[in-house]
């Protein structure tokens, strides 16, 4: 056992023997036993923790609920679990005790270390970087600091897996409109047409590679596969990417990178287009607690089933993550995207901002809420709508995660998505909700 963590459970011991009960004057005759036993245990849980005996001290700490079930005992059980190979029940115990105290940016260390002991890396460094937003000490934060450069470097294979199911999914933008105006003429929408998909299941997987060929550069590959299946075969979707370029540190916490992706997408069992461009990313934080991100791209788009619809799309993002605390951050986000298509009426622009928080709710949970705002514009008069269309939407997605629960190392969630749409066309016209059911954990 290193002095390190020796020094640090007699540290956690004697915090825990701390919050052991006083008693009151007026229990005097009985408070001798009481002391002693105190004593007892608080000797008793250092011994089995300086000799390396970490399942006896566990089995002794559990036998004091009032003493367990406090922040310093709730720390303490989660590291004698990490410590057993137990690492999921630690890290179930630990956002339990966080949805419920937001405010412990020590439990959030923990969380991070054990993320970065099984080498979820993602999962380590948003764990750390929710530590360093909260009163941590300067000692852990100055080894947090340290994990962020070690995680850095070490960033040589990453992947990730997320299944989900949605019970009525409704991903063809369905809309409410029970008329349409065609060339001048109404015509009546049948249910067909206004259906929704029904119950989906989706899969997703990503993968990334990195090569280092000196501290300062090194170059990324990788891929990422999703596929959704819906009844019937007509709405399911499958998506897939391969990207490889280079990438350039700026400074210990800041890079950019530049890649070259090829993208196929498939649409109701058949090929639908297929995208080939550049993409450059870059990242920095401006001090602990903020971030900000952004990218670019550029895809030319063959389109198998129209040839209107190929042609050229570009655009950006940019995103900013500020950390408020060990259990909440805010984020904002503005998007803008051009297609430049052969169809003399298919070119369009996209925009849209978003403004996301991150915070705890009872029963050991923590939710994600995320409005925004979304406008389309179609650069030129449609010839069947007799306008030049323009659709706007408001939503709100939701994200809630159990985080007592566990499954593998992986959270169960629950998302929501819900929008409404207006549009001067009235097919643009429509309502959706989108509730999903499912599991995401990365390696």
């Amino acid at each position: 056992m290193s002095r390190r963590f020796q020094w640090g459970l007699l540290c956690a011991a004697l915090s825990v023997s701390a919050v052991i009960p006083s008693v009151a004057p007026a229990q005097e005759a009985d408070a001798t036993v009481v002391i002693l036993n105190n004593k007892d245990f608080a000797s008793a849980l250092t011994a089995t923790l300086t000799a390396g005996n970490f399942a006896a001290a566990l089995a002794l700490l559990e036998t004091r609920p009032d003493i367990a079930g406090t922040a310093e005992g709730v720390r303490l059980r989660a590291e004698l679990l990490a410590r057993l190979d137990r690492s999921s029940e630690a890290i179930a115990l630990l956002e339990g005790h966080l949805a419920q105290d937001g405010s412990d940016a020590l439990a959030r260390y923990q969380v991070g270390e054990i993320h970065f002991a099984a080498r979820r890396d993602a999962s380590a460094v948003l764990a750390y970087r929710l530590a360093l937003s909260g009163r941590l000490d300067p000692v852990r934060r100055q080894l947090v600091h340290e994990r962020l450069i070690a995680l850095d470097a070490r960033r040589d294979l990453r992947f990730s897996l997320s299944f989900a199911v949605a019970p009525d999914s409704n991903i063809n933008n369905a809309t409410s409109a029970s008329t349409i105006d065609l060339y001048g003429l109404s015509f009546v929408l049948s249910d067909e047409a206004r259906r929704r998909s029904g119950v989906a299941a989706s899969v997703s997987g990503a993968v990334e590679r990195r090569w280092s060929i000196s501290d300062r550069f090194s170059i990324l590959a990788g891929g990422s596969l999703a596929i959704l299946d819906a009844p019937g075969g007509a709405f399911d979707q499958k998506q897939s990417s391969v990207f490889a370029g280079p990438e350039m540190k700026l400074a210990p916490h800041a890079r950019i990178s530049m890649a070259a992706i090829y993208r196929d997408i498939a649409f109701g069992g058949e090929r639908l287009e297929s995208w080939v461009g550049l993409r450059v990313d870059g990242e920095g934080y401006v001090n602990p607690q903020t971030r900000w991100d952004a990218s670019m791209h550029l895809d030319h788009i063959d389109n198998l089933r129209a040839r209107e619809w190929d042609g050229w799309s570009y655009g950006g993002q940019i995103g900013r993550t500020r950390f408020l605390g060990p259990s909440a951050f805010l984020r904002a986000s503005a998007i803008f995207d051009a297609h430049d298509l052969a169809g003399s009426e298919a070119g369009y622009r996209v925009g849209q901002v978003a403004v996301g928080r991150l915070f705890s709710l009872p029963l050991s949970t923590l939710a994600y809420v995320e409005p925004y705002g979304r406008k389309r514009s179609f650069e030129h008069r449609s010839s069947v709508f007799g306008v030049r269309r323009e659709d706007h939407e408001l939503g709100l997605n939701i994200r809630i995660s159990k985080r007592n629960w566990t499954f593998r190392n992986a959270f169960p969630y629950v998302q929501a998505i819900m929008s409404r749409s207006w549009s001067n066309v009235p097919i643009g016209d429509y309502s959706r909700q989108r509730v999903e059911f499912g599991l995401t954990r990365d390696f």
